[in-house]
């Protein structure tokens, strides 16, 4: 049996046979350079990769790994909103006016980090009056119609719909990670209406992009918010099921609605690094269908009982390690790691082989090479 990488994707997301687990590996800008490099692929790309700088791999490089997924995301409006002046010349604006300064790691490469925070002392009044973002300007589902439906036509790739981002994380960057912490818990009100804010904004990107390119996803990626920390939730359960919960519900029956409309067999995904075990039976409520990024080593997140408990409701996408072994192991460790996950998350279908986070800049791109090589060639039950 010999499937197309969508018909691979969509039968393991279904939880039936597949001819071998599906992969899928999501680099930063710097490692995919490096990954090109080292395949010996040379692409005239465009090099914008967005404040958030997530690199999503041509398709001849996914074909070198024998990767399966690749995503689209919205096009730029046709009148791109002036930004926010920075109140730095060392910062770049984001669209919300949040000011990120570049920080180079020692392993190379480097990230933006929010450091302007325009909300950390806003007031009620403050949230009314701000400027946000028109999430309905024109162009931006032309561009991920277009993208989407050439995806689908010329390649037999997945693809998965990106299109509102973060709801929690947005508000981290616009008011700084420990002014959060403190008024979501001080402020349950103020917290309540940012999220509000946020969640309105999203829902209508969603929206858009599901209208436009719906027909085409097999997978939805509702963005994603860190819930979790290595030691475990990151939240009370009080304050996620009062304060985070309810927002992330709207948000997610509206789309699965959407999705219904367009496209029923789509899924959803949602990322959340950290030990975020204690809310997944949460999240399967609301309707998450596929787990990223599935941090092994974080607490409670132990592969083999993840399936256990949660495998016969969810698929899981990751959790090959990307914190220690990935960037640090030798091919053999990264081979004996991807079987671990592989005879932890494969038997039964419900599995996507792929790192545990975006692959960083310090990542080998041999121990990329090698970890879609051992999915490929893995023997046990999938």
């Amino acid at each position: 049996m010999s499937m197309t990488s969508r018909q691979r994707v969509v039968a393991a997301i279904e939880h039936r046979a597949v001819d071998r687990v599906p992969i899928d590996v999501n680099p930063v800008p710097e490692h995919y350079r490096r990954l090109k490099a080292h395949l010996g692929i040379e692409l005239d790309e465009p090099s914008d990769y967005g404040t958030m700088e997530e690199a999503i791999p041509h398709p001849k490089v996914l074909a070198a790994l024998g990767a399966d997924l690749i995503s689209v995301k919205l096009g730029s409006p046709t009148v791109r909103p002036r930004r926010a002046d920075p109140p730095r010349a060392d910062l770049v604006m984001d669209d919300w006016g949040v000011g990120l300064q570049r920080v180079h790691q020692d392993g190379g490469g480097s990230y933006l980090e929010p450091v302007h925070h325009p909300l950390a002392e806003a007031t009620i009044e403050d949230l009314e009056r701000y400027p946000w973002p028109d999430p309905s300007l024109p162009g931006r589902g032309e561009g991920a119609q277009r993208e989407a439906k050439r995806l689908f036509e010329d390649t037999d790739l997945a693809i998965v719909g990106r299109f509102g981002g973060p709801i929690v994380q947005t508000a981290i960057y616009l008011v700084g990670f420990q002014r959060w912490l403190e008024r979501s818990i001080l402020e349950p009100d103020w917290a309540g209406l940012l999220l509000d804010k946020l969640t309105d904004i999203m829902m209508e990107l969603d929206r858009v992009g599901l209208q436009a390119a719906g027909r085409y996803l097999q997978i939805f990626k509702i963005s994603g918010d860190d819930f979790g920390t290595q030691r475990g939730p990151l939240y009370s359960p009080a304050t996620f099921r009062g304060l985070i919960l309810p927002r992330l519900r709207r948000r997610w029956l509206a789309a699965r609605e959407l999705l219904d409309a367009v496209n029923p067999r789509i899924q959803i995904i949602f990322h959340s690094c950290g030990g975020i075990r204690p809310y997944i039976p949460d999240l399967i409520d609301i309707g998450l269908q596929i787990l990223d990024p599935v941090q092994p080593r974080a607490e409670g997140m132990d592969s083999f009982e993840l399936k256990r408990d949660f495998g016969e409701r969810l698929t899981f996408h990751g959790g090959v390690d990307e914190q220690q072994v990935l960037p640090f192991g030798s091919e053999e460790d990264v081979i004996a790691e991807t079987e671990l996950r592989l005879r932890a998350f494969a038997p039964g279908g419900g599995y996507i082989c792929c790192p545990s986070h975006y692959v960083q800049a310090d990542t080998p791109p041999a121990n990329i090479v090698a970890m879609c090589r051992t999915a490929r060639q893995w023997q046990g039950e999938a």
